[in-house]
């Protein structure tokens, strides 16, 4: 597998879920930079769903779909994770560098 990006959206496997964190395949965007993903066994990552709550921002943030996410998805910013690079599976898409911005943001935001 090549080395995940900041910024690109991957599909993740966060089976199995426990409580109200949120569980099965699904895409999710890369936040640790490239240098801590080739050194560290781990990624951070936050999970996207395809409900979209509207004005949910610094929650959420709505990404349209592009490459291979098919779907518009909302960036689940508070459900932030790190998880094993064994549960990253195959590359989607890659975030603009303005969206980056915005997650970060909202992550920013979230943690205040």
């Amino acid at each position: 597998m090549r080395v995940c990006r900041r910024g690109e959206i991957w599909l993740v496997d966060f089976n199995p879920a426990k409580g109200g964190e949120m569980g099965k395949l699904r895409p999710a965007i890369i936040l640790s930079d490239e240098q801590s993903n080739e050194i560290l066994d781990t990624v951070i990552v936050v999970p996207l769903s395809t409900v979209i709550e509207p004005e949910t921002f610094p929650f959420r943030w709505t990404v349209p779909k592009r490459e291979r996410l098919e779907k518009e998805s909302d960036a689940c910013i508070n459900e932030i994770r790190s998880l094993s690079k064994k549960r990253v599976k195959e590359y989607l898409a890659v975030l603009t560098e303005e969206e980056l911005v915005m997650i970060q943001e909202g992550l920013c935001r979230l943690i205040r």
